[in-house]
């Protein structure tokens, strides 16, 4: 017999991540974006707002507070500590910003970040998250049967649907990827961290303006990412 879910905690969840989007915002605009009566939305706010997570402006909108920060700084902790000393060498040494990700199902969610100190740079923010697509990147070193559920997810710009068997086999035999004709102003490289059952878990990613990076230099990152990505599988106790 199935659990059944509880709606007021499901409401009270669909509250706190519209109001996380559209802050501040009223009671009533709120009510209208998420589609729920009002009163309602108001008890769940002001309960919200006891328990530490919402506040409530002098202008009687709603905001969030730091609570939600606070518990995400949990997300993957042990991954996050093991590599950020070697996320520190990689950016130093290739000077452009370098990204953490770590994988959720079909996701992937950048858990930390080092940006570049070029005034010309790549940022993205701690917290994004991102569709794991057909784009001959992390989804090359996932196994075949979490490949299969890639199929009816929209492949990256200027990617084929499905890469050639051999092309796959090329990426994992590097240990790395190179993201050079996705978008017009940058270059990434990319390699996979992987688990103590051979498993991607996360990646580790270097990103540059197109103008600073070329390509030989992309597939140089490639490979010190490659590098860093098993000095941090070997700081979680992964021997490969």
């Amino acid at each position: 017999m199935a659990v059944k879910t509880i709606q007021s905690v499901e409401n009270a969840l669909l509250v706190m991540e519209t109001l996380a989007s559209a802050q501040p915002i009223g009671v009533s605009a709120l009510a209208r974006l998420v589609g729920l009566d009002k009163n309602a939305v108001q008890r769940i706010l002001i309960t919200l707002g006891h328990a530490g997570w919402i506040r409530q402006g002098d202008s009687g909108e709603w905001q969030i507070t730091s609570r939600a920060f606070q518990i995400g700084t949990r997300y993957t902790a042990g991954l996050r500590e093991a590599a950020r000393p070697h996320l520190e060498v990689l950016q130093h040494d290739t000077g452009e910003t370098v990204l953490l990700m770590a994988r959720e199902g079909l996701s992937m969610v950048v858990v930390d970040a080092i940006d570049s100190a070029h005034a010309l740079r790549m940022t993205v923010p701690i917290g994004t998250v991102v569709p794991i697509s057909p784009a001959g990147a992390f989804d090359t070193f996932l196994s075949d049967a979490d490949q299969a559920n890639l199929v009816n997810v929209q492949p990256m710009a200027g990617r084929p649907r499905k890469l050639s068997k051999r092309a796959i086999a090329n990426v994992r035999a590097t240990g790395f990827f190179v993201l050079d004709d996705m978008y017009p102003s940058s270059m990434a490289a990319g390699a996979p961290v992987f688990s103590e059952h051979n498993a991607p878990i996360a990646s580790v990613t270097v990103v540059g303006p197109r103008a600073r990076v070329s390509k030989p230099m992309a597939h140089h990152f490639g490979e010190l990412a490659a590098a860093t990505a098993a000095a941090i599988g070997a700081s979680l106790g992964v021997v490969r």
